[in-house]
Formats: structure tokens, C-alpha cells, sequence
């Protein structure tokens, strides 16, 4: 899995991971324990939540592939007219 992948999902699944941590938290210091059915929605909740962030990040990936791609055209075009440039510098007249 390429780098940039891994850069655009950790930060997400560090939110939903936090995020469920403090969920729990709260849930224990109301009750005094979490209530399975409460319990059960919230990681339902969260499993959802994260699917959607998955789709977002599937989303941005193709998108910075897509740069990338036109990046890479943008180069070789620069590439070959600096090329060209100096062949037309060097050639004697």
C-alpha cells in the first residue's frame, strides 16, 4: 500500500479509535458499566462511520492518483520543451 494511503487513513481511524474510547468513557462513568445494547449501537455507529471515511479516502485516493498522473504529463512536456530548447540553442546556424 503505497505511503500516501497510509498518511490519508491513520489520522482518520486515530479520530474513530479516540473517539469511541470517550464514547465508552462516558458511557462507564454514567452507569458504571457500558450496556450492551447501547454498547452494540455505538460500534454499529462507528463501523458506519468508518465505512463512509473508507469511501471518502477511496475517493481522495483516486483523486491524487489522477494528479499524480498530470503531474507526471506536466513534467515530460516541461522535460521535453527544455530538451528541445537546447537543441535548437546548440545547433549552429
Amino acid at each position: 500500500m503505497p505511503l500516501y494511503v497510509l498518511e490519508a487513513i491513520m489520522p482518520i481511524f486515530a479520530i474513530v479509535s479516540i473517539g469511541s474510547m470517550i464514547l465508552i468513557g462516558m458511557k462507564i462513568k454514567q452507569g458504571g458499566k457500558v450496556d450492551s445494547a447501547a454498547g452494540a449501537s455505538a460500534i454499529e455507529d462507528l463501523r458506519e462511520e468508518v465505512a463512509r471515511l473508507g469511501d471518502q479516502v477511496h475517493v481522495l485516493n483516486e483523486e491524487v492518483a489522477e494528479a499524480h498522473e498530470r503531474l507526471e504529463f506536466a513534467e515530460r512536456l516541461l522535460a521535453r520543451g527544455k530538451h528541445e530548447t537546447r537543441e535548437e540553442v546548440d545547433t549552429p546556424v
